[in-house]
């Protein structure tokens, strides 16, 4: 019943450190709205910043006031009137504080200090996204009765709801409450189902409150039937509080041999992984964003999102929990040292995130860690995952845990015994290997682990939708090669029963300051969608003829205008059996296999040749443009060379000399460079942007490997005069 105060607007934001800020004044600085980053492309600012908001309240004394974050990234301390009042770490959890003693009469001044600069005890330590800094996410001011549900409890509204459906098929509702106050009752509802009052004292833990004889099942994209819980807050008879939250009936399994299973019927799961950020306003994002987000994830057919790699705003939840996505929910655990804080905050991240989240229907999976041995498998990892699962499955023994594994984690490794389920970023003919390698890794892995349900985290290729080719390969970032990947890998997944589920990565391009690949700097560009959400890329639109029930029919490479030659081949995307193409007045019919129809050496006339397709009510079309010369504009030119230091030697006497034993090279694991001052001296005099990249990392990841996926702005000629340095340093 917390009367909800709009405290999104007007407020003071200035870059300036912590200790230059005076609490208990006011700030002169930008007027802004939230939500709010100070996140430039041009200028990655990684430190400290402040936000304040000035305000009139009149405190009422049988009252209590707080303030609820939905997002602070990454760590804050918030002050009322000079005084603070509480401190959060972690960008993307809500956290509540209590304002009540501190408010006076009158006006009063909020003062949050932010800051997202590197910490080694608040995940994420590194990842290929962007700590944006702000608060970017709502915030709400709530005014509750004196006796009322604790709005501080780990970020919750103090109402934990979880749901469950039994051997009989009864609907069961279960609740925690944690109430500040005098001696109250609590009456929980769900439709019209009430239960007997309840003393709010107590033991908090779940406790069944309600049943349901024949609840009707959310039941993934099928059917999205959500119920409303209320629990409402009775002091002496008097109703004080209200939490309302709206929850489903389902049934969840996996099986290592048969994969995911939802209310008993079995469900391939193919998803999408996305990041939050979007054009424009970054993380700052509201929800004409999500619903956009959402809607595009719909339209593809996907019946499976992975938020990652941290836990996302609570209205994607609800968007998921409505259009029927199942859903992996992570914290952002990316990097795990031996420093007991970090652990210690990944566990409060955890219990936050699943606490908050109970209640979504949607959510299946809680991922516990991302690529913790990116930088080297060390024993203290396992040890400090089953930590973490335990944490799991004390608090929702509803849902599975999982994790995203690499490659250079092997099948055998402890890391893959930790969870519930696992699963594995992989990008065989991409970054290494080739694709029919993601085959036989999935048949190596189920036959290593033949009960450990396995799942695909991550896959994908980057693309720059300006570059196109007719013979596409690796590396040339072209629209073609990204389609083709897909098109290869994802029939692997697909036909393999054991594999529960996998995630595109990604369903958009995101922000990642450390990349500028295919002359597109700051951004992972792996998404089948642009980041504006303007242009769906060949490769959308090969899942959607994979997964979408709607009609359609889609040339590819629209982009792809200007053809020298006289035939060329067209492909259409299609969910249906055949599709035919029309090109200047000639009509070509072909089969659609493997999500597309293929039309070759279809002719061109010189100038513009339109082309039709059609596949009974669906048609598209589009225009190509034959021209004497090929447009040179449509090939990538690899700015740095140098980066594929395969090419630097011709046999193994000339390698030998490039990379002389007992020396260091950029061939050197990030840890052996860290250990040595002179090395790094080198780096930092001649590439000091690296320099302090590196010093982020740990363990058996090579000062190569990180040239060739971060892509800093080094010509050939400045990599080989530092590995010619490196090399006169013993190891």
């Amino acid at each position: 019943m917390g009367q909800v105060r709009d405290f999104n607007s007007n407020w003071t934001y200035k870059l300036q450190p912590w200790a230059a800020t005076k609490v208990d004044e006011k700030l002169k600085g930008e007027n802004i709205n939230l939500p709010h980053t100070w996140y430039k492309d041009n200028d990655y600012y990684q430190g400290e910043g402040v936000y304040q908001k000035v305000f009139t309240y009149e405190p009422t004394e049988a009252h209590r006031v707080f303030v609820k974050f939905y997002g602070v990234d990454r760590i804050c301390k918030v002050f009322l009137n000079g005084e603070e009042i509480g401190s959060h770490e972690g960008g993307y959890t809500l956290f509540g504080l209590e304002l009540t003693e501190k408010l006076v009469s009158g006006e009063n001044i909020l003062t949050v200090l932010v800051s997202n600069a590197k910490s080694e005890t608040v995940s994420p330590l590194s990842g290929d996204f962007a700590v944006f800094g702000g608060i970017h996410r709502k915030v709400e001011l709530i005014e509750t009765n004196n006796t009322c549900f604790d709005r501080t409890y780990f970020g919750t509204d103090g109402i934990i709801f979880q749901t469950r459906v039994n051997e009989k098929g009864e609907g069961e509702l279960y609740a925690s409450a944690y109430v500040l106050g005098d001696d109250a009752d609590i009456v929980y509802t769900i439709n019209g189902v009430e239960s007997e009052k309840c003393k709010a004292a107590g033991n908090n833990s779940l406790q069944k409150v309600c049943t349901i004889e024949s609840p009707d099942l959310w039941n993934g994209i099928d059917d999205t039937r959500l119920y409303t819980a209320k629990a409402q807050l009775y002091v002496a008879g008097k109703l004080v509080d209200t939490v309302e939250k709206n929850v489903g009936f389902r049934k969840i399994s996996v099986d290592a041999n048969k994969g995911f299973f939802l209310n008993d019927n079995h469900v391939k799961l193919h998803g999408v992984a996305k990041h939050q950020d979007t054009a424009g306003v970054f993380s700052a994002a509201t929800m004409e964003n999500w619903k956009q987000d959402m809607e595009i994830i719909h339209e593809i057919g996907a019946n499976a999102v992975r938020l990652s790699h941290y836990p996302h705003p609570e209205e994607v939840y609800d968007l998921c929990d409505e259009i029927g996505f199942v859903v992996w929910a992570e914290i952002p655990l990316l990097k795990l040292t031996e420093n007991e804080a970090l652990f210690e905050n990944a566990k409060h991240q955890l219990k936050e995130m699943i606490l908050q989240n109970m209640h979504h229907p949607s959510i299946c999976f809680w991922g516990i860690q991302n690529e913790i041995a990116i930088y080297g498998e060390f024993p203290y990892m396992a040890e400090k995952m089953h930590v973490l699962n335990d944490i799991v499955h004390e608090l929702d023994s509803t849902r599975f845990s999982t994790c995203a594994n690499l490659n250079v984690v092997h099948s055998d490794s402890t890391l893959n015994q930790v969870t519930d389920t696992t699963a594995y970023n992989i990008y065989y003919g991409w970054y290494y290997g080739q694709f029919e390698d993601h085959g036989k890794f999935l048949d190596e892995f189920h036959q290593v682990n033949p009960d450990m349900p396995l799942g695909i985290s991550e896959y994908g290729a980057d693309t720059n939708t300006q570059f196109h080719s007719d013979d596409p390969k690796v590396n040339d970032y072209t629209e073609e090669f990204q389609a083709l990947y897909h098109e290869t890998v994802y029939p692997m997944m697909a036909e393999r029963d054991f594999v529960w589920g996998s995630f595109v990565w990604n369903m958009f391009d995101f922000t990642s300051p450390i990349r500028q690949a295919a002359n597109i700097k700051n951004r992972n560009i792996k998404g089948l969608v642009t980041f504006d959400r303007k242009y769906r890329k060949n490769s959308f639109y090969y899942y959607k003829a994979m997964w979408s029930k709607e009609p359609f029919v889609q040339i590819a490479s629209k982009k792809y205008v200007n053809r020298a030659d006289e035939n060329i081949s067209i492909k259409v995307y299609s969910n249906q059996p055949e599709v035919t193409i029309i090109v200047n007045g000639k009509e070509y019919t072909g089969a659609v296999k493997n999500g597309s129809a293929i039309f070759d050496k279809v002719a061109l006339v010189m100038g513009e040749n339109k082309v039709v397709a059609k596949s009974g009510n669906t048609t598209d079309e589009t225009v190509f443009n034959r021209q004497t010369e090929a447009d040179q504009s449509y090939v990538y030119v690899d700015q740095n060379p140098g980066l594929n230091v395969r090419n630097w030697f011709l046999d193994e006497k000339e390698e030998a000399e490039l990379f002389p034993e007992g020396f260091l090279s950029i061939r050197s694991t990030i840890n052996e460079l860290l250990d040595s001052d002179v090395a790094l001296a080198a780096i930092d005099r001649r590439m000091p942007d690296v320099g302090e990249a590196i010093r982020d990392m740990v363990g058996t990841f090579t000062l190569d490997k990180f040239f060739q996926y971060a892509k800093p702005d080094y010509t050939e000629e400045e990599i080989k005069a530092l590995n010619e340095e490196l090399t006169k340093i013993s190891k």
